[in-house]
């Protein structure tokens, strides 16, 4: 298991609250038909997001959320990736 200071610890302990409140009964954002099993963070944490702001996370789907993640350039123009200037 993976070290975790006590500060990161508290974080997600947070995190996955917001998970779990995000996922309650929630439709997948992208393609808007299956259920949402996954959180993406639009702003990711190398980039500076927050991964407890809710406005920087949005609920999907896995094979929305992987496809995301293999076509960045996509999703930015569907709003669902931003670089760090964009904040």
């Amino acid at each position: 298991m993976k070290y975790r200071s006590k500060k990161t610890a508290r974080l997600y302990i947070q995190r996955r609250k917001l998970v779990a409140e995000m996922l309650d009964d929630a439709i997948c954002a992208r393609c808007d038909s299956a259920r949402a099993t996954e959180v993406h963070e639009i702003l990711t944490r190398a980039r500076g997001g927050s991964i407890l702001d809710k406005e920087n996370c949005v609920a999907l789907c896995h094979d929305c959320h992987s496809w995301v993640t293999l076509n960045p350039q996509d999703a930015h123009l569907e709003g669902l990736m931003k670089n760090s200037w964009e904040k």
